[in-house]
This record gives structure tokens, sequence and C-alpha cells, in this order.
């Protein structure tokens, strides 16, 4: 399963910037690697998965994806998240992080009704406007 990747750059003396890549416009994601992209522990994810959950925000079979491997003989599950949670996940968390993703997500929202030409698979690189050195 080709999963993608999203990593939020905030180096000390340097505009922060979000680096995405997107496999047939989507992103997989589990809640640890949620927790660390956000600065956050994975309990405030999970706790606001249940919330986003529960009340019928997202549907849960929609944004999951179940995956099952074996691992020294072992089967092992782990459930990956796409790009709809991560969007609404950014807004329900209060970090530094989260305030740039939801500005990366407005922008390349942006950008992406002015393009004429939408390839599937690309790459999304972010700087964050003057305001935030």
């Amino acid at each position: 399963m080709e999963t993608g990747s999203i990593k939020i750059i905030n180096e000390e003396g340097k505009t922060p910037s979000v680096e995405a890549e997107l496999v047939s416009n989507n992103l997989w994601i589990n809640k640890y690697e949620i927790a660390k992209l956000f600065n956050c522990f994975p309990q405030k994810v999970e706790a606001n998965l249940r919330s986003i959950f529960k009340s019928r925000l997202l549907w849960e079979e929609d944004c999951t994806y179940n995956h099952r491997h074996t691992y020294k003989g072992v089967e092992r599950q782990c459930i990956y998240y796409n790009m709809d949670v991560l969007i609404f996940l950014s807004y329900r968390i209060g970090t530094f992080e989260t305030r740039i993703f939801r500005e990366f997500i407005n922008d390349s929202f942006r950008q992406h009704l002015k393009k004429k030409d939408k390839p599937k698979n690309y790459k999304i690189i972010w700087i964050a406007p003057p305001c935030y050195n």
C-alpha cells in the first residue's frame, strides 16, 4: 500500500514549510504519525478521532483503512487515516503545527483551483508567509 508522506518543517530562524507527497490525490497516515506531525500526544489524537466519529462529522468506514500484516509470525493490524481526518483534526488540536497545516491546506486548495491540468501524483511544497518569522 502506498501511503504518501507529509512533514512540517519548522527550523528556528527559517520560515515554516509543509512538504506533502500525495498518492492518487490522497494520503494515508496512522495516529502515531499524526501525533508526531501535529506535535501532540497520540492520546489527544485518539480522543479527537473518537469525538469526530461519534458525532458523525466523518464516517469512520469512509476515511480509514485497516492494514493487516504479519510480523515475525504474528498477525498485526494498523489503522490508517486519510487526508479528511487530518484536516478535521487540524481544526480540533491547537498547536503551532496545526496552524501551519491549516494554512497549507487553504493555500493548496486555492492553487489547485487555479490549475487547469491536475496530475494524479504530485508533490506540494508550501512556504509560510513572512509573518511566521
